[in-house]
């Protein structure tokens, strides 16, 4: 898919409940602002910085508990939110989820 222009480390749970285990590296990914109301800027002001949309390549299934690192900074996935968008011919294009920044 076109505007996939970054990459992201995909961490799960270690035994201690920290993200620690590299669960997938290098995944093609776009960390997205969220649009809401028309508007890019959308909802709560203090929100648009914490909560994205991430977008990632069609072959990769996201864990529904997990955390994701793109350009340094750490997302955790929103549980409920993952998806898949699918093309005329019914195939995934590329999978969605919200993320919200990790603290």
């Amino acid at each position: 898919m076109y505007g996939l222009d970054q990459t992201a480390n995909i961490y799960t749970p270690g035994a201690d409940g920290d993200f620690t285990v590299l669960a997938k590296s290098g995944l093609v990914c776009r960390l997205a602002y969220i649009q809401q109301g028309g508007s890019d800027i959308g909802g709560e002001r203090e929100d648009i910085g914490s909560r994205r949309r991430l977008l990632w390549e069609e072959a990769y299934t996201m864990p529904e508990t997990a955390q994701v690192e793109v350009s340094s900074e750490r997302w955790n996935v929103l549980q409920g939110t993952l998806g898949a968008v699918r093309g005329p011919d019914s195939s995934v294009v590329y999978r969605r989820c919200e993320v919200v920044r990790a603290i």
